[in-house]
């Protein structure tokens, strides 16, 4: 596919500076670009490595002042990592299957759906559900009963919705996540536990993209909601009744239990593990593989670090004491034997 530069800087809200006739066939990372290639750079320190690499073009920060002329084309843009993801995009259009329901699909009775649906092989949707227009089921798919999608949403292959979920309106959901299972609710009496049964639902509000292998459970009573715009990444475990706010990131392998609280723009990185009735106040960032106790606050725009979580200055405060820890030990050691010599001396004088 060739597209030229001046089709890509329309596309980006950029200015070009150099070859305005320039024919680009495709779009790499710094490492691997070729001739014909464009490539962006966010940061002045790569921007050497850039101008020296076989590509093209590239996209780059109008706050990054240039020495010298470059032999490339630039577009100049305020953010470049968004501009090229257009650009990317530009080169990769998603590819939507025919809005056609495959012969092997099963559908229930009253189901409900709208116009320019695709529906994959062996996927079975239950009754009572409505699905909104312009949105793909895949192969192999699960879609319980009473349950509603909205328009505009893409629900990979082998996706598992349990009864009376919510999915809203350009929602993408990735191959092996379940939505709606039972939560983790039990009842200790008399030796044995004794479920208690999960009887609310999930919703999934508009603009969400929710990786593989998710496992989203219902609530206990009420609902587990998923706000909007939020991303969650791979192999996340989300309990029931948790509440997450607008814009939220979760990365892989963060468990977040039961009861929780995250509000808007909360950043949660790889590996956390949020114990029940924690409440993540808007803005805050917890690092990798944190941990945060039952019941603890981290308060809005805190950045926090380490198990038990704490403010991050202070984590790498007692982080950089624990490297000195054999030395100290050693030095501990010594003082001891020195003590012990001086008391069997004081104990002779006596």
């Amino acid at each position: 596919m060739l597209k030229t530069i001046k089709e890509l800087a329309a596309l980006a809200e950029g200015t070009i500076v150099g070859n305005e006739t320039l024919v680009l066939s495709g779009v790499a990372s710094l490492e691997n670009a070729k001739t014909g290639d464009i490539i962006f750079v966010e940061s002045e320190k790569f921007l050497t490595r850039a101008l020296e690499s076989a590509a093209s073009a590239i996209v780059l920060s109008k706050k990054i002042s240039l020495s010298e002329v470059s032999e490339k084309a630039l577009i100049l843009v305020d953010y470049p990592k968004l501009a090229f993801a257009k650009i990317v995009r530009e080169f990769f259009p998603i590819i939507k299957p025919p809005a056609t329901i495959h012969p092997t699909a099963i559908t229930g009775e009253n189901v409900q759906l709208a116009l320019d649906i695709a529906i994959g092989a062996y996927s079975v949707i239950g009754t009572n559900t409505k699905i909104g227009k312009n949105s793909t089921i895949g192969i192999n798919c699960v879609i319980g009963q009473d349950v509603e999608i909205g328009q505009d949403s893409v629900i990979h292959s082998n996706v598992t919705v349990y009864d009376r979920v919510k999915v809203g309106n350009r929602v993408i959901i990735h191959s092996g996540t379940v939505i709606g299972s039972d939560g983790f609710g039990y009842v200790f009496y008399q030796g044995e536990y004794h479920k208690f049964p999960q009887v609310g639902d999930v919703i999934i509000e508009n603009d969400v993209e929710i990786g593989s292998n998710v496992s989203i459970d219902r609530g206990a009573l009420g609902s587990t909601i998923i706000g909007q715009g939020t991303k969650i990444d791979n192999l996340v475990q989300i309990a029931h009744n948790v509440k997450i706010g607008k814009n939220c990131v979760l990365a892989a392998q963060v468990g977040v239990s039961g009861s929780s609280v995250i509000e808007d723009n909360v950043i949660v990185g790889g590996q956390v593990g949020i114990a029940d009735r924690v409440r993540l106040e808007a803005g805050s960032i917890i690092g990798a593989q944190a941990g945060i106790p039952t019941g603890k606050i981290i308060r809005r725009g805190l950045t926090v670090w380490g198990t038990p979580a704490r403010p991050i200055e202070n984590f790498k405060h007692i982080y950089a004491h624990t490297q000195s820890l054999p030395s100290l030990k050693e030095r501990v050691i010594k003082i001891e034997k020195q003590l012990s010599q001086l008391l069997q001396i004081d104990k002779k004088n006596r």
